[in-house]
């Protein structure tokens, strides 16, 4: 890579959007990360040489301040924010862990890439990866919150 582009990874702090950070900064990518846990997040980016930055996907005054303070120009975003909550059956889930989970997988992948669209297009090669789970191809006894929020997002 002749330029150092510049990717964005969200839910950087562990797990695979930790480790998809340092994929990215051994390509020759500089980076920004986004997470709620803001003290692994700056535990990953320090030895990365990456920006960390608050970000909540489901808050849309976090998403704002985030794109907010990235570059003009974003060549990669990578959509890795999520979460499940409860196994409860339908018969006895809680609303709020739905509501969460479809905030944070679904509307908060909607909402991010739609507020980077401006910095991806000024790339003039901007590309967008969602991370997803298995849980959006197969489903499991006390997931459908999870399975359906997932499915949802492939």
């Amino acid at each position: 890579m002749d330029a150092r582009k510049i990717a964005v990874v969200t839910g950087a702090s562990s797990g695979i959007g930790a480790a998809t950070a340092r994929a990215l900064v051994q390509a020759g990518f500089e980076l920004y990360l986004g997470a709620r846990r803001q003290d692994r997040l700056r535990e990953v980016a320090a030895p990365l040489g990456a920006t960390a930055l608050p970000l909540n996907v489901r808050d849309a005054d976090s998403i704002a301040a985030f794109v907010g303070a990235l570059p003009a120009a974003v060549h990669l975003l990578v959509n890795n924010a999520g979460g499940a909550l409860g196994l409860d059956r339908v018969e006895a889930a809680r609303d709020e862990d739905w509501i969460w989970m479809w905030e944070t997988n679904v509307l908060g992948v909607m909402r991010l890439t739609r507020a980077l669209l401006p910095a991806l297009r000024a790339s003039g090669d901007g590309h967008v990866i969602n991370l997803g789970s298995t849980a959006g191809f197969e489903t499991y006894p006390g997931g459908a919150g999870y399975t359906g929020s997932k499915h949802a997002l492939r």
